[in-house]
């Protein structure tokens, strides 16, 4: 199963972590995964390359498999924006999928 982690600081968006494999198909052709993958990933890219966020920062590592985006807190439009789809396209993820896509939610205050 795919454990996907929201944490927030209060209300805010910070970071997203997601863990594990999904278990839909074999590792190379389970396309669950690959959706949470190249999500994380457009995440990356999008704070870094489009919404040019400084203090973004990200973890990989693909033999646990686990990947981990943290951003500071923003009222940046675009970094909100970018963080609430990512965010959302996750929980529709885990929604469709069920026993395949958990997400959880982490709150700091």
């Amino acid at each position: 199963m795919v454990e996907v982690t929201l944490r927030y600081n209060g209300k805010i968006l910070t970071g997203i972590e997601a863990r594990g494999h999904s278990g839909f198909a074999e590792k190379g052709n389970d396309v669950v995964c690959a959706a949470v993958s190249a999500l994380m990933q457009a995440l990356i890219f999008g704070l870094s390359e489009i919404a040019k966020t400084n203090g973004a920062d990200y973890h990989i590592n693909d033999r646990l498999p686990i990947m981990r985006v943290t951003w500071p807190e923003s009222e940046n439009m675009n970094v909100s924006l970018l963080t609430k789809t990512i965010s959302e396209s996750l929980k529709i993820i885990a929604r469709d999928n069920p026993g395949h896509v958990k997400i959880y939610s982490e709150v700091k205050n």
